[in-house]
Order: C-alpha cells, then structure tokens, then sequence
C-alpha cells in the first residue's frame, strides 16, 4: 500500500523533533525552577523582613493583639505554612498549619529590640510550604511546553503543507496519470497542475523524461500495430477453435460430458427456480459392440455420425442439445419439455433412425440400425444425478424388453424402474 511521501517524510522528522523538544522544555524547564526558586526564597525573607520591625514592638510592648495580627497576616502568605514566635521571656505565639512543620523547610529569624539597642526580644520560624514553588515550577513547564508544541505544529503544518503543495501532488498527479494511461493513448500528453509561482526543478525533469518515453513508445507502437493485429487474430482464432475441440465431440461434432457437465446444472437450476419442465433421453445404438467387431471401427464411426444426424433433425435450435455421453450412448437434454412431449420427440428420432438411418457397407450392402430410449422428467425431489439415472434406468429397461423401443411407453412416472 502506497504512503503519501509528505506523510513519510513528516513521521521520519517528527521523532527528532519531538526529542529536541524535550531537551529544550527541560532546558528551559530547569531555568525557569532556578529562576523561580530564587524570587521564591527572596519573597519569603521580604516579607519576614517586613514583619520582624512590627513584631519587635508589639513583644516589647507586649501587645498580644498586635503579635496575634502579624501571625495571622504571615499566614495569609501561600508560601508561608506555619509560624512559631518565641519572646525571650519565655511565651509563644503559633500559627497556621502546623502539620507541615515537619516535612516543609523551616526558617529562623532574630528579632532585634526596637531600638537596635540591647538583646533580641524574640525569634521567629518560618515553614515554608514548598508545594507552591512545585506547583509554580509545574505551571511554567508545561507554558513553555504548550508554546513550544504550538510553535511546533505551526511548522509542522506550513512544512507539511509546502510538501504536499509542491512535491506530493505533482507526483500523485504523475503517478495517477501513468496508472490510468491506456495502451491506445500512450501520446497523450503529460501536464501537471502546477502553481503560478512554480520554479523548474526535478519534478520537471522526471515529466520531461516520461513525455520523450511517451514519443518513442509511439513510435515503436505504431510500427508494430500490424504485426500486433495480425497475431491477436490468430491467437483469437486458435482460442476459439480450441474452446469449440474442449467441448465437442470430435467425431460426431456434438457436445462431449464435459460440456454437460458445465452447462447442465444450470438447466436444472434454471427449471427448478421457475418451475419449468426438463426432460431428458438416454438413447445407446443397438448392437454397437458387434458391429464394430464385424465391420471394423471405421463403419462403426460412419454408424456414430449418421445416428447423430438423425437425432439433430428432432432437437429445436437453440433450445434443445445433444451430448455424446461415452461410446454408443447420447443424452438429449430437452428444456421446457414435459414427459409425454419428450417420450414423442424420443419416438419420432427412433422412427427415424429405424426406417431411414443406412450405412453403406464396403461390399456395397446397407446396413440397418436401431436404438433403444430412455426418457426422464424432472422431479421435485430430483439432483441432476437421480434425474439423469432414471433415464438410465428406462434406458437398460428398454434394452431388456428387446431393444428397438422408447421407455416408458406412456406418460406416467413411476420410481419402480429402480427396481430394474
């Protein structure tokens, strides 16, 4: 199965594509946390530095209020999880969620006396809660790997487009234009659908090519065209006369079992699907064996064609056929023909073979023949094999009664002649 080549080229790309993205958003990805991680850590001392002067005086004035102001306002800080405040008289002041004190980064500041002068009054430790520098770390990974990706796409769909525009549809175009080209057409010209700003490159150097292959094929083609229509008649001729050997008998130039083996199941799938009659007749020369072996096989052939013959001036055009079963035995296959019509056509050809059928002989004599019939019609619970059997079955059953006569004699149906 053919692939478009903007299609092959495109996947071969994308995969390095894809790789350098990755290098260049973990690249990226990686600055970004350093630069993060530094304002993250300068925010937090800020905002400690900020409230240290306002903590100093409200532990020196001992202003629990105030102090219990500046915790809450400390933790109204995301980055800031917990607060401990401890004045150096021995009292603490807590605030946030102190179950992260334990797995976050703590932070210890003095707290000088408000004057600059003198001991601290107190310290205070800060837990930071680092899961906003990830969660911010994360944010700016995956914008710089949404930009990276659309810029991506971006390119990908121009380079794919410009592949498409300018190399996959001429050469769709070529490749459509040769698969079509028909024999008797080989000068049609080659013209691709180009754009207007269209440079000459290979593309035209390979339709250059095809169209002086096209002038030379031409050539050759119009000097064989003779030769060429001389030898498909002949060839058409031998095939016909061949399909006419495979089907026919050649001696007596009726159809051989191979043929009723091919067309046969069609008449019966023909009658039983529109209810139609079909009757069949199974006719064997009387006494064949002997006359070959008194007169030699070449009056026994003479017997063959003539007793053909005469089974031919009873069957309608077109409709009826004649099939050389094996040896001295014919069947007759009668389409739209009931029982008592076909036992009437096996009777006329008997008639006719008994009054008028005469071969000459070498010692100028005539020799007469007769034959003996067995007819058969469809039944609803026939096969082909069970049809053509009970005509068999008729046929031996006429032999057995003296030969010279159609069987059954009437237009009755039994199933005993199996008994036969």
């Amino acid at each position: 199965m053919s692939q478009p080549i903007a299609s092959l080229l495109f996947r071969r790309v994308f995969k390095w594509v894809i790789l350098c993205i990755l290098l260049f958003s973990s690249l990226q990805a990686y600055l970004n946390y350093r630069a993060i991680e530094r304002n993250f850590d300068m925010t937090i001392r800020d905002v400690a530095n900020t409230h240290i002067p306002l903590l100093s005086l409200a532990i020196w004035d001992i202003e629990l209020q105030a102090i219990h102001k500046q915790i809450s306002l400390l933790t109204k800080n995301t980055n800031i999880a917990y607060v401990v405040i401890k004045a150096s008289t021995g009292q603490q002041f807590v605030g946030g969620n102190g179950g992260q004190s334990i797995s976050d980064e703590h932070l210890m500041f003095d707290i000088p006396a408000p004057d600059g002068v003198g001991p601290r009054v107190g310290t205070m430790e800060l837990v930071v809660d680092r899961s906003v520098l990830r969660h911010e770390v994360m944010r700016s990974f995956f914008i710089v790997l949404a930009e990276v990706l659309l810029l991506t796409v971006f390119i990908f769909a121009a380079v794919f487009t410009i592949l498409r525009r300018d190399l996959e549809r001429p050469m769709r175009q070529l490749a459509d234009f040769v698969k079509n080209l028909q024999a008797n057409k080989i000068a049609t010209r080659l013209d691709l659908e180009l754009g207007p700003r269209h440079v000459y490159n290979e593309i035209d150097l390979v339709v250059d090519g095809f169209r002086t292959m096209q002038d030379r094929l031409q050539k050759h083609i119009e000097n064989q065209d003779a030769l060429v229509s001389e030898r498909t008649t002949q060839l058409q001729q031998a095939m016909d006369r061949l399909k006419k050997l495979s089907v026919t008998d050649v001696l007596t130039g009726c159809y051989n079992r191979l043929f009723f083996n091919e067309r046969m199941p069609g008449e019966m799938h023909r009658a039983i699907r529109y209810e139609r009659d079909l009757a069949v007749v199974f006719c064997d020369i009387d006494f064949f064996k002997s006359v070959n072996d008194q007169y030699g096989h070449a009056v026994g052939d003479d017997v063959l064609i003539v007793f053909v013959e005469s089974l031919q001036r009873e069957l309608r055009a077109e409709i009826d056929w004649l099939v050389r079963y094996g040896g001295e035995e014919f069947l007759i296959i009668l389409p739209e023909t009931s029982l008592p019509a076909a036992i009437e056509v096996a009777e006329r050809m008997r008639l006719n073979v008994e009054r008028d059928l005469k071969v000459p002989l070498p010692d100028g004599q005539y020799l007469n023949i007769t034959a003996s019939f067995g007819v058969a019609e469809r039944l609803a619970d026939d096969t082909l094999e069970t049809l053509v059997q009970r005509a068999d079955q008729w046929l031996y059953f006429s032999k057995s009664l003296g030969r010279n006569q159609v069987q059954p004699v009437s237009g009755r149906v039994t199933r005993d002649v199996e008994s036969l």
